[in-house]
């Protein structure tokens, strides 16, 4: 009688003490992750905005990844195809309840006076007015700026004016012996055509 006492107290043990997987140790079993397919909350989108780099002209799309009601991940291509000015940032909101303010660019023009040559700019665009013809005009990438040479043989001392229109920042004018040269700092990256005019020459950025 005491045997079969024994031997139930055991079993009721052993049954007390086993786990639920008997193939993963008890260490794995406390550090195993619950599988769920609640979705994480996440902190609502009111706003935010993304800076373009400065040589970027037109946005071709916009690729959208949002997650489901399921947990799964989905991706959507948002087809645009429309030019972008990179100084404005891009707003991206949801807010039904306030529409975004409209953005505008109010024409800027600035002149400089710089002696013998006269700058003067506006938007895209900066004339430069003298009497001494243009030699030659090329660009440089770093730092990203438009050079214009012209015939010039009365010396001077070099000196910088601030044009303060984007996307001309300043302009230096040196001299070389037997020409002046016109250095004219852009703000970022930029393909421009340098044209001949009556008065001297005009630059166009874009």
């Amino acid at each position: 009688m005491n045997k079969v006492l024994f031997v139930s107290a055991a079993l009721l043990s052993c049954t007390l003490l086993a786990r639920e997987n008997p193939f993963f140790s008890t260490a794995e079993s406390a550090n195993m992750p619950l599988s769920s397919n609640k979705v994480s909350q996440q902190p609502p989108l009111t706003s935010m905005t993304y800076n373009f780099p400065d040589q970027a002209r037109v946005l071709r799309e916009a690729t959208f990844t949002f997650q489901n009601v399921d947990g799964s991940l989905e991706t959507r291509k948002l087809q645009i195809n429309q030019s972008i000015d990179w100084h404005n940032p891009l707003v991206l909101s949801q807010n039904g309840a306030q529409k975004s303010a409209e953005i505008q660019i109010v024409p800027k023009s600035t002149g400089t006076d710089g002696g013998f040559i006269q700058f003067q700019s506006n938007r895209n665009q900066i004339s430069l007015t003298t009497k001494d013809p243009i030699l030659r005009s090329f660009s440089l990438s770093d730092p990203s700026s438009i050079i214009v040479d012209f015939t010039h043989t009365a010396s001077f001392s070099p000196y910088e004016k601030n044009l303060g229109s984007a996307p001309f920042l300043k302009v230096k004018v040196t001299y070389h012996g037997k020409f002046a040269r016109a250095a004219i700092a852009l703000d970022g990256r930029y393909a421009c055509s340098v044209s001949k005019t009556n008065s001297g020459a005009s630059i166009i950025c874009k």
